[in-house]
């Protein structure tokens, strides 16, 4: 198992096989909601285990015109998209040189997280004076595999 940290320049979002264009951030939240098993056994504690496992994937990103039509159109369909999360293939410190270079790494080992996932917030931000920008929350529709 290899050691080695990774910056979070070296993890991207991909929405079908593409990357969200000049992100800035991505959060994967992974969490096991609970379920109450308490019972006379258990006395004045409380007792849970993990019912089922939800996800949300967040991005924030420079906004650009077609990307962020492209996310509204997936969104008003209400149509689930393929997402994946992790290595980009080729990854360059110096910067991949365009969006449309960047693929998921698909090399043996690679370490990535994928599944079908909606669009439940989609907000864009023009501030006076500072480059406009977008918020992207995704929640998963199945497994994150």
């Amino acid at each position: 198992m290899s050691k080695t940290i990774v910056k979070g320049d070296e993890l991207m979002l991909f929405k079908d096989g593409k990357s969200l264009a000049y992100a800035t951030s991505h959060t994967l939240s992974i969490t096991g909601n609970t379920v109450d098993i308490s019972s006379k056994d258990h006395g004045y504690w409380g007792a849970s285990e993990i019912g089922n496992i939800t996800w949300e994937i967040t991005s924030e990103n420079l906004y650009v015109d077609s990307e962020f039509d492209s996310l509204f159109n997936a969104m008003v369909a209400k149509s689930p998209i393929t997402v994946t999360f992790g290595h980009a293939n080729a990854y360059n410190a110096n910067g991949l040189g365009s969006s449309e270079n960047w693929i998921p790494d698909a090399s043996v080992g690679a370490k990535y997280y994928e599944g079908p996932a909606i669009i439940t917030s989609l907000q864009a931000n023009a501030n006076t004076g500072e480059n406009a920008t977008y918020s992207i929350t995704l929640t998963g529709n199945g497994a994150l595999e």
